[in-house]
């Protein structure tokens, strides 16, 4: 092979699809445009989640512990004993405005705000024909003496009633449990302190997790980082796949239907050479539109800390990331040989993108599960192409402190390698069968298929 013609049949191609606007708006373009989308479309969600209202219907909220606004200490308390009987006092789910107290339903920053409506009815006919008519999102019920039995020692009992298959229900009856677990631990409180019992009485052994020990600001700039981890190298694989299928196709269906494939072939290139050169510059255009997507990552998570300093806990590596996109190449390669071996059949760039589809079947399974909790580089993933190239650049990407796994690289290398090898060898295969090169010079009787000639 000489490389003097591979490197001249390259620069060629690189050079015509430089000159395709669609090339460029697709690579350098479209993802400019889309990440600012995706930020609008969050933001988006974000304001009208706030803006929406959950409407709880509350059945019985003369039943519950009413507010006692004017209750004082016995007069001559000190400050311990007054704190002490204040806390033998059950304290009430909804406040003096009728709705629920905040310290139950403090509204997180992203959440729709929690509205109580005190109803006037308790039978379930009458509250299923509520949620049916949408008037509430959910309702609760409270059994009948509830204060009383608390009163007495006894457990009353309070339902959570809601639509089935609706989401802004199933959202409000998420919510409004968690208003009342909160509440029924303060209530538990209250029963321990009667007894004069510590309030952590029923927690004998007090165990802490690594979780505990961290802010909430910490726990979120985590969860972050965790979903970027997996998330980025999905991006990286999915531009990649698009940079490279449309040179590959404009370099094979395009050149048929263009008539210029025959001016190549009967050049001085051997078969072997052109295949090559065309590799490097489709491999060239997958990896550029990776890169360029990454360049971007890398500036969004540079200026987050500055933007939201209580993301500046390191949420991913960027060593790492840099490292990742060197992982990419055989990516890169693997694609563009594919893409290759199947955009030689096509007699068009119409007819190329349907043959295409098959790749997207095989890629899209494999980059899930890579991304499937639990998953991460072993004895057998190392084996499973393009999963273990995504859980290698995963690895990368990660903020740990256990050793990194050095001893299934040359497994991922080797493995992605194979078929790398496999797919040029079919596409140097494809490039010397006549009947694929110039399909369009078939008769019109002849038909034509992936698994061989045939008549009609």
């Amino acid at each position: 092979m000489r490389w003097s013609i591979v490197r001249l049949i390259a620069a060629r191609e690189v050079r015509d699809q430089l000159r395709d606007r669609r090339t460029l708006f697709l690579i350098l373009g479209l993802p400019i445009l889309m990440y600012p989308l995706f930020v609008g479309v969050g933001i988006l969600f974000v304001t009208a989640l706030k803006e929406k209202k959950l409407v709880v219907g509350v059945a019985g909220a003369d039943r519950l512990p009413q507010p006692k606004p004017d209750l004082t200490p016995t007069p001559g308390l000190g400050g311990a004993a007054a704190r002490a009987q204040l806390m033998r006092v059950y304290p009430p789910l909804l406040g003096e405005n009728g709705q629920f107290a905040p310290r139950y339903a403090a509204d997180a920053p992203d959440a729709a705000p929690l509205l109580a409506r005190v109803l006037d009815t308790a039978e379930e006919p009458e509250l299923r024909a509520l949620l049916d008519a949408r008037q509430v999102d959910a309702v609760v019920v409270v059994a009948p003496d509830a204060a009383a039995k608390l009163e007495r020692g006894e457990r009353p009992e309070v339902r959570v009633l809601g639509r089935d298959g609706e989401e802004n229900s199933k959202l409000a009856v998420q919510r409004v449990t968690a208003v009342l677990h909160r509440w029924a631990d303060d209530v538990k409180a209250v029963k321990f302190a009667r007894k004069n019992l510590p309030p952590d009485f029923d927690r004998p052994v007090e165990i802490r997790d690594p979780q505990s020990e961290k802010t909430t600001e910490k726990k979120v700039a985590d969860e972050l980082r965790d979903m970027l981890v997996k998330v980025i190298p999905f991006l990286l694989v999915m531009w990649m796949l698009t940079g490279s299928i449309y040179p590959a196709i404009d370099m094979t269906a395009g050149e048929k239907e263009r008539g210029t494939m025959e001016t190549l072939l009967i050049s001085p290139a051997e078969r072997t050479e052109i295949v090559a050169g065309k590799f490097f510059a489709t491999a060239f255009f997958g990896f550029g539109t990776a890169m360029w997507n990454v360049l971007l990552m890398v500036v969004a998570v540079a200026i987050a800390p500055l933007l939201a300093p209580t993301l500046g806990y390191g949420l991913v590596s960027l060593p790492g990331l840099i490292a990742c996109v060197l992982a990419a190449v055989p990516l890169a390669m693997l694609f563009a040989a594919t893409a290759l071996s199947l955009g030689i059949f096509a007699r068009s760039t119409k007819e190329g993108n349907y043959y295409m589809v098959p790749l997207f079947f095989v890629v899209l399974p494999l980059s899930y599960w890579s991304m499937t909790p639990g998953i991460e580089l072993d004895g057998f993933t190392r084996w499973v192409p393009l999963a273990n190239a995504l859980l290698f650049q995963q690895r990368l990407m990660s903020v740990r402190q256990d050793a990194f796994p050095w001893q299934h690289v040359p497994a991922v290398f080797g493995t992605l390698a194979l078929c790398v090898t496999v797919a040029l060898w079919a596409a140097v295969q494809q490039f010397h069968r006549e009947n694929v090169l110039f399909r369009e010079t078939q008769g019109a009787g002849r038909k034509w298929s992936l698994f061989g000639k045939k008549s009609s």
